[in-house]
């Protein structure tokens, strides 16, 4: 699997499940889902090009412990109205791959930053707030990101409808390693360029239908706003970017 294909994979069917409450313990203690999706995305940095990739997807739960769209994690709080978790991550700000993009091939390659991580969410009578703090641990750019997001749960004939609204915010670390120019990198075309902590706003859709006791439809539709300390990137053309995911899963046991 290439590195854009990976990139794509883990940013959509994270915002699928991380809009969805981490489940209870299983009954049979063990829980697995798999699935087939695809996912088409646009890029924003500058001659990036939008790509349509279909994918696997795994989702499981053993007691307390769950892998989820490449997080590894530990519930450690699962009551009515809280949930805490700790565990480790690919935390991806940016496309390590730049869009494919042919007038950014100069720049050094990216790689994918480990994450660890610790969540909060509260489960309102409203719905869903969560807090995510994430804290790079394998010396890639050393910086961290948090956000804050609302959910709420709707359903209609047959389906649940989740709309979701998530704030980011990213330090400087972060913003200059996806989206910084290095003065030893810069050209007549593309300038220099470091900025300070930055943000980000995601607005998403998430549909999920249950076809029978096994098999489920999910779609979900996001669009990304990004801040100026992003846009005003010399290698970053738009800025929002929006993606489009629909799959089936199924359930293994």
């Amino acid at each position: 699997m290439n590195k854009f294909k990976l990139t794509s994979c883990l940013l959509i069917v994270t915002t699928f499940l991380q809009a969805q409450p981490v489940p209870d313990s299983p009954p049979n203690e063990h829980e697995l889902q798999i699935g087939l999706a695809g996912v088409s995305s646009q890029s924003i940095y500058l001659g990036g090009s939008s790509q349509t990739r279909v994918f696997p997807a795994i989702d499981y739960q053993y007691k307390r412990f769950y892998f989820q769209a490449g997080d590894l994690g530990l519930n450690l709080v699962d009551s009515n109205d809280w949930e805490v978790d700790f565990g480790l991550g690919v935390n991806l700000v940016g496309d390590v791959d730049r869009g494919d993009s042919v007038a950014l091939s100069h720049l050094p390659d990216l790689s994918y930053p480990l994450s660890a991580f610790v969540s909060a969410q509260y489960k309102s009578p409203i719905g869903l707030f969560k807090v995510k703090h994430n804290k790079e641990i394998n010396n890639k750019h050393n910086g961290y990101s948090t956000s804050l997001s609302y959910a709420a749960a709707v359903r209609r004939a047959g389906w649940l409808i989740m709309p979701k609204v998530t704030y980011t915010q990213h330090s400087e670390e972060v913003i200059n390693y996806f989206y910084g120019v290095e003065q030893s990198f810069a050209t007549n075309e593309i300038a220099a360029y470091q900025s300070n902590d930055g943000d980000s706003y995601q607005l998403s859709i998430l549909g999920l239908r249950e076809l029978n006791d096994k098999w489920s439809l999910l779609a979900n539709v996001q669009n990304e706003f990004y801040g100026n300390e992003i846009s005003d990137s010399p290698i970053v053309e738009n800025d929002q970017r929006l993606s489009l995911f629909v799959g089936f899963l199924y359930k293994v046991f």
